[in-house]
């Protein structure tokens, strides 16, 4: 609107100057024309008093005051060189009037000379108007008559005020037709401009043209449609981006955004467990959200390169990550995508350990089986004490090898395996395991001590829970020191049982209880090794209670022994 009244106010500015310079112009223009018409008037009454005094015999003092008795006028008698020989004024007056604009005008040769001018002697100003009388073609007189303006200008003021009320009532309907034309041109502007401005401030909500105009009906109705258009544009925009948005912090991958100031304008929930974000704030510099050295500086090299992929290692976390940050440069943000390779990391760590002991615990047995066999074949197999003897190690480590590969199996088997629920007494379970290793426990001086109800009957799978319950009292008989004690108890508390097995052996250190559940980790490899363990048991406890729906858990302080406990819901 400030434009509009600016426009308005240059029209009007600029039709005040043509009206004030038309009046100036016109107002000059008649102030000549009645000057020049009295200029005129006494001119003739000049020329018809020289004719008098021609004709007259009479003295020229007493003619002159006879014709300008009763008038204004004024009649002076002049030599010619402009000195003063009557005056009907002032009959005294003398001097040179040379200098004076009208005579000065007679004199060098004009036929008559005018001027308006004060007086000095009647203090008014007057009509000048000078003629020479001439003779054999040279000057012999001047006649000067003058007349007061006032006595003819008045009359022309009047006039004068009735040219500036003409003039000014012309102007004004000219003005009055200027603005009507422009309020003209400009109101569909003045209608439409509010709109527009509306559908830039708030495009999802529709505006309307309500007027109604046979000369602009078609333009309003296409900014209506253009606003409805727009609507629906924005409405489907703004969806799309929430869906958009909303897939991207549903994503299992961390994302973040960055505007072209360098703003962060978006960061999925991943990212921020990723990087253990507490205050996230968006739309403020990346740099006060994202305060990891390395990102940081991966995102600062994108505006060298459009694209930077790494692996780092976060500060707070400790999580090894896959960052790739791309730059879109018609646009100018920076699109961020970090995937999570710790466990992926963790995991290739496990099945290179997993692959690496395999192959040491097969090689073991296999090695030696391949060396007796050897060793028979060269000869040794004709001493029947040495084929005794070197047949039973061979039979040891074949079993070694056959329970290795077993359990082996029994950790790859697929969870998805239905097995049967069965009822099982849990007594007559440990009692059966225990009397399994009854030799070992007699050579050891073990006191096994098992305490329960003998009649708990616990329903579930008993190809899962007898390998828990084995490897747990194989453990606690293997790791228990000799004439040690070894507790296990269970017992049955809210629909679930808990089973756990305490030996007082060699115990385990707090930072390996987390990875003695992986497989073929050994706390002491020389002692299992000789008992023959292979560090697979504790790891198909942990899988197999997970199955069943129950969980494991360690209490174990070193030189002072284990004690493993299993929940196991009833199935």
């Amino acid at each position: 609107m400030d434009k509009k009244k600016r426009v308005y106010n240059g029209w009007l500015i600029g039709l005040l100057l043509l009206f004030f310079t038309s009046w100036q112009f016109i107002s000059n223009f008649y102030d000549q024309q009645v000057l020049t018409q009295h200029e005129d008037f006494l001119q003739q009454k000049a020329y018809s008093f020289i004719r008098l005094t021609t004709d007259e015999k009479e003295d020229f003092a007493e003619i002159a005051t006879d014709y300008v008795e009763d008038s204004d006028e004024r009649i002076t008698q002049l030599t010619n060189h402009g000195e003063i020989l009557f005056d009907t004024f002032d009959a005294e007056l003398s001097g040179s009037r040379s200098q004076r604009p009208e005579i000065k005008a007679v004199l060098e040769g004009n036929p008559s000379g005018t001027s308006v001018r004060m007086s000095p002697t009647l203090d008014q100003e007057l009509l000048y108007v000078a003629i020479p009388i001439k003779q054999n073609g040279g000057i012999i007189e001047i006649i000067r008559m003058a007349e007061p303006t006032q006595n003819f200008l008045p009359d022309a003021k009047q006039m004068k005020q009735a040219i500036l009320l003409v003039n000014f009532v012309f102007w004004l309907i000219l003005t009055v037709i200027i603005f009507s034309i422009l309020r003209r041109r400009n109101r569909p502007v003045e209608t439409i401009l509010p709109v527009i401005k509306q559908i830039i401030k708030d495009p999802q909500q529709q505006k309307m043209i309500m007027q109604r105009s046979s000369e602009w009906e078609e333009l309003y109705q296409n900014i209506n449609v253009l606003s409805e258009q727009m609507s629906h544009t924005y409405y489907a925009l703004s969806t799309s981006e929430k869906q958009f948005y909303t897939l991207l912090n549903e994503l299992m991958v961390g994302v973040f955004i960055v505007d072209e100031n360098g703003n962060l304008v978006f960061i999925n929930k991943t990212l921020i467990e990723q990087f253990n974000l507490t205050q996230i704030e968006l739309n403020q510099p990346f740099a006060t959200v994202i305060t990891d050295p390395q990102m940081v500086q991966m995102i600062y090299q994108t505006r060298d390169s459009n694209v930077v992929s790494k692996e780092i290692r976060t500060t707070t976390s400790q999580r090894l990550l896959d960052v790739t940050i791309r730059a879109f440069k018609d646009s100018g943000r920076i699109f961020g995508v970090t995937y999570d390779m710790t466990r992926i990391a963790q995991l290739e760590k496990l099945q290179n350990d997993f692959v690496g002991n395999v192959s040491h615990e097969l090689k073991t047995p296999i090695t030696s089986l391949i060396g007796f066999t050897e060793t028979l074949l060269d000869g040794a197999k004709d001493d029947p004490q040495t084929l005794e003897s070197f047949l039973k190690i061979m039979q040891k480590d074949a079993y070694r090898l056959q329970s290795l590969v077993q359990e082996i199996i029994q950790t790859s088997k697929n969870t998805d395996v239905n097995y049967v629920t069965t009822s099982v007494n849990v007594a007559d379970l440990a009692n059966k395991i225990v009397d399994d290793y009854a030799a070992v426990i007699q050579e050891k001086h073990l006191n096994v001590i098992i305490t329960g109800p003998e009649e708990l009957v616990f329903n579930t799978k008993i190809e899962l829970f007898k390998p828990i319950c084995k490897n747990l009292i194989e453990n606690a008989i293997h790791y228990a020191s000799s004439e040690g004690k070894i507790d296990i108890t269970f017992y049955q508390e809210n629909d679930h049982l808990i089973f756990s097995v305490q030996d007082d052996g060699i115990g385990i250190k707090q930072q390996e209880q987390e990875r003695i559940f992986e497989r073929f980790y050994r706390v002491d490899k020389a002692r299992s090794r000789n008992s023959g363990g292979n560090g697979l048991g504790l790891a198909i406890v942990k899988d197999y209670s997970e199955i069943l729906g129950g969980k494991v858990q360690i209490d174990s302080y070193p030189g002072v022994g284990s004690t493993f406990t299993v929940t196991l819901p009833s199935l």
